[in-house]
């Protein structure tokens, strides 16, 4: 017992160390305030409909999985069809395919990725190259879907665009400029979502969708009771009444418990040892430096870059007529369908291993490893090292994919039993959004506190040195 008080007591301390060191550094301050002050500025944006546009407020309400899906990865601005309605969706469409590209598929983008700054510079150029298409084709199946929704909704439910009801109805001028502009709004998530990985703190384009789930989670969480409500028959009575509490108690009880679950192997690592040769070489096995690997290695990135995958059908379907291809497409490749709950697992799945081995990169661990002079006790150096990290890797993604493959279905399979808008479930893709994002976003603020800690101290340490020691004196410190 006394041992628990202790560590409870230790680990206590350190996070009001690392909040007071976070506090009292002018410097971590300036980039949480950038951080701050973009995400306000990008949500404002969001929440303001284009003139010319005219949006029910009740829209949402009455939204498909699919138009969710896409307000997912547009940040929160689809639903109020502002200057993000598209938002960072094709961009990351088009890094998916940088990265399947630059991975041994075509050699000259291959070196690219192994030349270290200046060749990711310049994939980061051809990412945003071959965002345009996927801009402009999902800018115009947004405008397609939109108003073809209309025909099945009532008149105080209908979007207008330019005064139209219909995709038929509108110039070919009002088309492009308003692709044009949702287009241009793409490009200027990205810029944002730029600044604040760069001049901020956290992944800029995690934080801006993330920023969408939160300021929608109210609402979201309003409509489920609503609809819980209704199923069970109103407020009519005592009995409905007390039924509709239970209900809505039982149901935010088990996602609780699923943010408890996803919070708990966000948080797990399995540890590789590692010893050092020579002097460094450590006896005591309790003291051993380790490699820790999480079992969600790969992050939140698998469920967004699936997501983004899962609207290129739906984006396909507003260019085509009404006929069996489309009727193929909205009924097995939606991902309110069984198929293409399915095919949305496997795709989580499938980026799961791919991308955590590029995270982790076992050839480059094995050659900083060799070149630094450390090693796996009991494994030679080189490309068994390789092997066997890649190895426990793998073993690790067979637990971490099927998780975040189940827990990102969850809210579809919830929608088919209760009949929730899937979109408005809570858990699932967003879930894993709000847990790992803000995992990491608290990570980047104690490491940029940490790192700007070290070089302030430096910097104290010189000016002393210079003030009390000769040139030559400090030349030969240095």
């Amino acid at each position: 017992m006394k041992s628990e008080k202790k560590i409870i007591k230790k680990n206590s301390s350190s996070f009001l160390d690392t909040l007071k060191g976070i506090f009292t550094n002018k410097i971590v301050l300036v980039s949480l305030s950038i951080t701050f002050f973009l995400i306000i500025f990008f949500h404002f944006a969001s929440t303001i409909t284009l003139p010319g546009i005219e949006v029910p407020t009740n829209y949402k309400e009455a939204s498909t999985s699919f138009v969710g899906m896409l307000n997912l990865l547009a940040g929160g601005g689809l639903t109020r069809m502002s200057l993000f309605a598209v938002g960072v969706g094709p961009y990351i469409t088009a890094q998916i395919i940088s990265q399947l590209l630059s991975s041994d598929l075509i050699k000259p983008l291959s070196k690219l990725a192994k030349a270290g700054e200046r060749g990711r510079k310049k994939i980061e150029i051809l990412t945003r190259i071959i965002t345009l298409p996927f801009a402009v084709a999902q800018s115009y199946a947004v405008i397609a879907l939109i108003l073809n929704n209309n025909s099945n909704a009532s008149a105080d439910q209908m979007i207008k665009i330019f005064g139209h009801d219909s995709l038929s109805d509108m110039s070919a001028i009002e088309t492009f400029s308003l692709i044009g502009i949702f287009s241009a709004g793409t490009y200027i998530s990205i810029f944002i979502g730029d600044m604040i990985t760069k001049r901020g703190v956290g992944n800029g384009v995690t934080l801006l969708i993330l920023v969408g789930i939160v300021s929608s989670l109210f609402s979201d969480i309003q409509v489920s009771f609503l609809t819980i409500a209704n199923k069970i028959g109103g407020f009519d009575n005592s009995v409905n009444i007390l039924s509709i509490v239970l209900s809505c108690f039982l149901y935010i009880l088990f996602f609780i418990i699923v943010l408890f679950i996803i919070i708990f192997v966000n948080d797990s690592v399995r540890k590789i040892p590692i010893q050092q040769t020579g002097q460094g070489l450590i006896t005591d096995i309790d003291s051993l430096p380790y490699l820790p690997i999480k079992v969600n290695a790969a992050g939140v990135i698998p469920v967004i870059f699936a997501s983004s995958i899962m609207t290129i059908p739906g984006t396909i379907a507003q260019f085509l007529s009404n006929g069996e291809a489309k009727w193929f497409i909205t009924n097995y490749l939606v991902i309110d369908s069984v198929s293409g709950l399915i095919t949305y697992f496997f795709l989580i799945f499938i980026f799961v291993f791919f991308y955590s081995y590029i995270q982790i990169n076992p050839q480059q661990l094995a050659e900083n490893f060799e070149k630094s002079g450390k090693f796996i006790p009991g494994v030679k150096m080189g490309t068994n090292t390789e092997k066997h990290i890649t190895k426990v890797l793998t073993r690790i993604n067979w637990i971490g994919a099927p998780f975040l493959g189940i827990v990102a279905i969850l809210p579809y399979v919830i929608s088919m039993i209760s009949g929730i808008p899937s979109g408005v479930a809570l858990g699932g893709t967003s879930l894993i959004i709000i847990v790992s994002a803000t995992i990491e976003l608290w990570n980047s603020i104690k490491s940029a506190s940490t790192i700007t800690g070290y070089s302030i101290t430096r910097t104290r340490i010189q000016s002393k040195i210079y003030e009390s020691s000769t040139t030559e004196e400090v030349q030969q410190l240095w």
